[in-house]
């Protein structure tokens, strides 16, 4: 069982609690939440990613690991995604991989049914959701289908991955991905709107469908891109996405992003500010391990640089299940800076 920790730890100046309980409201422009003093409290997110194997890899585990993130105040929790693995794993352009070819990698939209169904406010995210590996016509049904499920908590992180070999799985085609992946996320939205719905793509054409239930949100579920910030990919985000999730944690990447992606908002005439959700640059300590502390306090200038929402994946700082709680409640107190 995930147990907070015991009141003898040290807590934030505010416990996690409270602040959650609190009334809260969310400002228009969607990058703040408020409390009722008016303090800001940043949108955590902690990834899931790993964590079951503290539990002889259940990952019914995430179901008390969402809970109590959700009990400390956290806005959400991610997964990751790959539908199948290949065995070049020497390939991925992040330096080395996390897990061998047979490691199990759960489908994270049907993990996500499963967290919605035991929480009441957590957001429900991918980061990310490699999406022309889906039919968009299944894509967008999935999705409408969990939104509605968690009454409109989803929030989608979505990428192209790096694997060809996946594709090649899934019968699509590599080369032609990126194409692939901006029809496939055009037709979910507009399935989520619209029915009948018709679309005329260079990939993909249907005249008057129907794709029922559609979600909570609409059309308005949360499109949040983990992709390479060019002017072209900005244009892009702002006709139809809600935001950014930066590759790199350097905190010029994450500026010179966020910079081309406001200004794309602006000329698109977007009344809000683009959502930038990233993570903290992971610091080693003299042992050579990664040091929670020390990472926290990379927060400020990480923000500095334009983050407005901060992702952690706890994997990184968590040495068995009993740390869990701990290392969740340590990250909580991010959210008043």
């Amino acid at each position: 069982m995930i147990r907070r920790p015991p009141r003898s730890t040290p807590k934030p100046s505010s416990a996690a609690s409270d602040v959650y309980k609190r009334q809260t409201k969310e400002c228009s422009y969607n990058k703040f939440r408020f409390d009722k003093t008016g303090d800001v409290i940043m949108k955590l997110i902690a990834g899931l990613f790993g964590l079951h194997n503290f539990f002889d890899g259940d990952i019914n585990s995430y179901i008390e690991i969402s809970q109590s993130a959700e009990e400390m105040g956290f806005h959400g929790v991610s997964l990751t995604d790959h539908v199948v693995m290949g065995k070049n794993l020497h390939k991925y352009p992040f330096g080395d991989f996390p897990l061998p070819s047979e490691a199990p990698w759960y489908e994270p939209l049907t993990v996500l049914t499963m967290i919605a169904s035991h929480t009441v406010n957590l957001h429900l995210g991918t980061a990310v959701l490699i999406a022309p590996l889906r039919n968009p016509a299944l894509l967008a049904k999935t999705a409408a289908t969990l939104d509605t499920i968690s009454k409109g908590r989803l929030e989608l992180g979505v990428g192209m991955g790096w694997q060809e070999e996946e594709y090649l799985c899934a019968g699509v085609p590599f080369q032609s991905r990126a194409e692939i992946f901006w029809e496939t996320l055009e037709i979910c939205q507009l399935l989520w709107e619209k029915s009948p719905a018709s679309f005329e793509g260079n990939i993909y054409q249907f005249e008057d469908i129907w794709c029922q239930p559609q979600p909570s949100q609409g059309a308005d579920v949360p499109l949040l891109f983990g992709l390479k910030m060019t002017e072209k990919t900005a244009q892009k985000i702002s006709r139809i996405g809600h935001g950014w999730i930066p590759i790199k944690t350097d905190a010029e990447f994450i500026s010179n992003g966020k910079e081309l992606l406001t200004l794309a908002f602006k000329e698109s005439k977007r009344q809000s500010v683009p959502r930038i959700r990233g993570q903290l640059p992971t610091q080693i300590d003299d042992s050579g391990m990664p040091n929670l502390d020390l990472t926290l306090k990379q927060a400020e200038k990480s923000i500095a640089a334009g983050l407005n929402e901060v992702e952690i994946f706890p994997i990184n700082f968590v040495r068995s299940k009993d740390d869990i709680a701990h290392v969740l409640n340590a990250i909580s107190d991010l959210k008043k800076l």
